[in-house]
């Protein structure tokens, strides 16, 4: 059950934030092995002058770069997450997004920190 945070600029139209949000739910699918309804995002539309970002970082020739934020139960290989991260870009590129333009970062923690309403019983998932 990752918990992914999308930050897009406000010149994204509606129908592709909507898209890209699908795209990085694939991508997760794919790459993690999750079950494709165990989805949980929060997409933020923020002005484009709120980001920052090195455009040739790494040699890379970046645009309107579309940072996605994973938080999620550590435990996978660096195999598995590198074979999200190439799912979430390809499934981003599918819908306009160039994977140049694609930023991601996980941060892991363990089962005992998550809370997901009564279903736990009012405990750590």
């Amino acid at each position: 059950m990752p918990l992914v945070r999308i930050d897009l600029p406000d010149t994204t139209p509606d129908e592709q934030r909507r898209a890209i949000a699908d795209g990085v739910n694939a991508g997760l699918v794919r790459g993690l092995g999750m079950p494709v309804d165990d989805r949980f995002q929060i997409v933020r539309s923020l002005p484009v002058e709120s980001f920052a970002y090195d455009r040739h970082y790494l040699g890379v020739d970046r645009g309107a770069v579309v940072f996605v934020q994973i938080l999620m139960v550590r435990g996978y290989s660096t195999e598995t997450k590198k074979a999200t991260f190439a799912a979430i870009a390809e499934e981003l590129e599918a819908v306009g997004v160039r994977p140049d333009d694609v930023f991601v970062a996980v941060t892991e923690n363990g089962p005992e920190d998550w809370y997901a309403g009564r279903a736990g019983n009012g405990t750590a998932a």
